[in-house]
């Protein structure tokens, strides 16, 4: 009973990642309501945080809780893989996922956006090397854990799909200098590509996980079906 009920616990703790991707999209569209004349295609989602933007102090309430809400969710991903068994390649993107999302969390805390990004102040360049940690373990995480996935049996659908999600981000991380160095007014587009590829895997991925054990279930009853069906 108390095996079963901490299951329990890590398959309802999972939703914390479709929670946390819900308030970060909540923490975007709001701010870009909030600030009047701000542009989602022009300007980069730090903005809205950053130092001296309007209702900058507010929105931080959410960014701190979803990256309270991510950490929570990167553990139980870890967690999960192992008690699952999945290929260790999958556990170790599951390491490398919490990296991204503590050093987002406590960099980004201490290191807001300043001046917009358009003086290398210091707080700007640890805002960039903590975007530069930032991009490497999440690129590194999805790459892992989808193909750690794919060669784990019954999940080799959701990990075709973090490989997939994991090549949007790479192309879009791709187009970013090519955008920035040319001065094209598609910053802001450009880096919602990716972030908004991460929140949507992020939403998917702790909802598959939710139901793994329903999922689970229906594949052994259908797997001992075929075997029954081919006795027959």
């Amino acid at each position: 009973m108390v095996e079963l009920r901490q299951k329990s616990y890590w398959q309802i703790g999972v939703l914390s990642g479709a929670i946390s991707a819900l308030i970060y999209m909540v923490h975007v569209i709001m701010g870009g309501i909030l600030w009047d004349g701000y542009s989602h295609v022009r300007q980069t989602i730090s903005e809205l945080t950053g130092n001296g933007a309007p209702d900058a102090e507010m929105l931080r309430v959410f960014t701190i809780g979803y990256g309270i809400l991510a950490v929570i969710f990167s553990v139980i991903v870890y967690v999960l893989f192992r008690k699952h068994q999945v290929n260790r390649i999958a556990q170790f993107g599951a390491i490398l996922l919490l990296v991204m999302h503590a050093a987002s969390l406590i960099g980004y805390g201490l290191f807001p956006l300043e001046q917009g990004g358009e003086v290398l102040t210091f707080g700007n360049f640890m805002h960039l090397a903590i975007t530069a940690i930032v991009v490497i373990t999440t690129v590194g995480a999805l790459f892992a854990i989808g193909y750690g996935l794919w060669l784990t049996k019954n999940f080799r659908a959701i990990g075709l799909f973090t490989l997939v999600c994991a090549i949007v981000i790479v192309l879009a991380g791709v187009a970013t200098p090519i955008v920035l160095n040319n001065e094209l007014p598609y910053a802001g587009l450009v880096e919602r590509l990716i972030i908004f590829t991460l929140q949507f895997w992020t939403f998917v991925l702790s909802l598959h996980l939710y139901r793994l054990p329903k999922i689970m279930d229906m594949e052994v009853k259908r797997f001992g079906f075929m075997e029954i069906y081919k006795e027959r």
